[in-house]
């Protein structure tokens, strides 16, 4: 139920440092996501245009990729 940080795309990119992408280090349900990628904000707006809970935080980013691949 977690992330894939250590596999597929992200493989070769984490050390062991999870202040990363969590960002609270008392709450680690605190994350981000859109710090880091290459995606931004207007790209991924365009591209999610239309769709139903759409919007540019980490969260629900997580809500629809929870496992990191596209869909």
């Amino acid at each position: 139920s977690w992330f894939p940080i250590y596999s597929g795309r992200h493989r070769t990119v984490w050390g062991t440092n999870c202040a990363t992408c969590h960002t609270n280090a008392t709450n680690y349900a605190v994350f981000t996501c859109i710090d880091c990628h290459e995606h931004n904000q207007t790209d991924m707006n365009r591209k999610h245009q239309g769709r139903s809970g759409y919007s540019w935080d980490s969260a629900a980013c997580y809500r629809c990729h929870p496992r990191g691949n596209a869909g």
